[in-house]
């Protein structure tokens, strides 16, 4: 586990939120890695207190879990799983997306444009953190937009449950060189922001369900048993 101390004025619980949040996301900690309280409080520079009170609230955003005995681990998704936090975006997600759809602005287009190149340069560069960063950047340039407060926070909140498998996924794309899936991401993405361009906002959001779909399949396939021949 690699945690970073941080500088920044906060409390020490949310200090500790932060950095863990950014661990299990950037795919430093993986789906079922331990999170032993006291070696995550000496790599802060923190108390135990501060976090495990943090480890409570990722447990109630269903990033990590706690089992009796055993403490925390971060969240292992099974498909079943993967199936209902894909229906709860189906519902929330595609009503943000109208939302912002309707209130989007050029510079927003142009945000989502910018995240494309830049995802495009990460997975060229074979460097997973900064696709993902990238992915997040493109699609939180139209949902950010949403002015729904709770809507907002619920699409998030999925994401996040989602973001240790995602990095899972892209690491190991980047270990064996495959890319293919990655770069049809990115034309799935060119598409949704050339729609955006055009002023094809039911083109842009009939692409961002067939995209959501693609992910989900995707997630499919990560958690498959690995075939033996």
């Amino acid at each position: 586990m690699t945690l970073k101390r941080t500088s920044l004025p906060r409390t020490a619980e949310a200090a500790a939120l932060v950095e863990l949040r950014d661990a299990i996301v950037r795919g430093d900690l993986e789906p079922g890695a331990p999170i032993r309280q006291s070696a995550a409080a000496e790599q802060l520079g923190l108390s135990v207190i501060p976090v495990r009170e943090a480890l409570k609230t990722l447990a109630g955003e269903g990033i990590v879990t706690y089992v009796p005995q055993r403490g925390y681990t971060v969240t292992e998704l099974s498909a079943d799983t993967v199936d209902g936090i894909f229906r709860v975006r189906e519902l929330l997600e595609a009503e943000a997306e109208q939302c912002a759809a309707a209130r989007l602005r050029d510079e927003d287009v142009a945000a989502m444009r910018a995240a494309v190149e830049e995802q495009r340069a990460a997975v060229d560069a074979a460097d997973p953190l900064a696709v993902i960063s990238g992915n997040r950047r493109f699609h939180f340039a139209l949902l950010d937009r949403c002015d729904n407060e709770w809507l907002l926070r619920f699409v998030k909140q999925l994401w996040e449950a989602l973001e240790p498998h995602r990095a899972l996924s892209y690491r190991r794309a980047a270990a064996t060189g495959d890319h293919e899936r990655a770069r049809a991401i990115l034309d799935e993405h060119e598409g949704i922001v050339d729609a955006f361009e055009q002023g094809d906002v039911p083109l842009a959001l009939r692409l961002l369900a067939a995209h959501r779909s693609g992910g989900q399949a995707d997630f499919h396939r990560l958690l498959a048993p690995p075939e033996h021949g």
